[in-house]
């Protein structure tokens, strides 16, 4: 079985765009973060909007690479999965920011704040993981990497849960505030799980090519 460092000499072009995905998507992760944590303006969403185009069209070079060359320093179905994974965050961070305006009048801002956070730490997280994939990471580390990635979602999940059984529990929370609340909570909770099924994915390449 070759290793990542046997073949980071035959070809880069896959790492510079994976990486370029992986940075394009944390952004967008780390704009909507801003957005909720300081009550941003429009330019916000105009941001997040970029950057799921993109994305989009990173991951279609990608997909283009594939199909042309021979040499690719992982085996494709681990490419095409990471691809899809780090697509998949950014297409989620605009299904947010859509779904938190169309309920912008129901919500509490500060509803969302603790988990921007944990979502912030999450999109620095898994991408320094996926830049460590071009240098031959130590199992050992990214292990560890990915072991916190997952307590940030645990985390997300706790708070998620504490809240919403808060809400139940109000006498004067309405239907559409419950409503508006239970659908961006769990989109917020698809966000930690789209990160920890990326993270999974980087340990699993690194650990097959340890």
């Amino acid at each position: 079985m070759f290793s990542l460092q046997k073949l980071f000499c035959r070809d880069e072009k896959f790492f510079d765009l994976i990486e370029a995905l992986a940075e394009s998507s944390s952004s967008s992760v780390k704009t909507l973060a801003q957005f909720l944590l300081h009550q941003g303006d429009l330019t916000s969403v105009d941001g997040i909007v970029q950057k799921r185009r993109q994305s989009k069209e990173l991951s279609d070079e990608i997909a283009h690479q594939l199909c042309v060359s021979f040499i690719t320093p992982f085996e494709r179905e681990d490419i095409e999965a990471l691809t899809s994974s780090l697509t998949k965050i950014s297409k989620t961070s605009e299904k947010f920011i859509s779904q938190y305006f169309l309920f912008k009048e129901a919500i509490e801002h500060d509803d969302f704040k603790k988990q921007s956070e944990l979502l912030e730490l999450s999109a620095e997280l898994l991408l320094e993981m996926v830049k460590k994939l071009r240098r031959s990471p130590n199992v050992e580390e990214i292990k560890e990497m990915n072991s916190k990635l997952l307590n940030y979602e645990a985390e997300s999940d706790r708070i998620m849960l504490i809240f919403m059984q808060e809400l139940f529990t109000k006498a004067d929370t309405s239907m559409i505030n419950l409503l508006a609340n239970k659908n961006l909570q769990e989109l917020q909770e698809k966000l930690t799980e789209r990160f920890r099924d990326a993270g999974n994915i980087v340990f699993r390449i690194v650990l097959k090519y340890s």
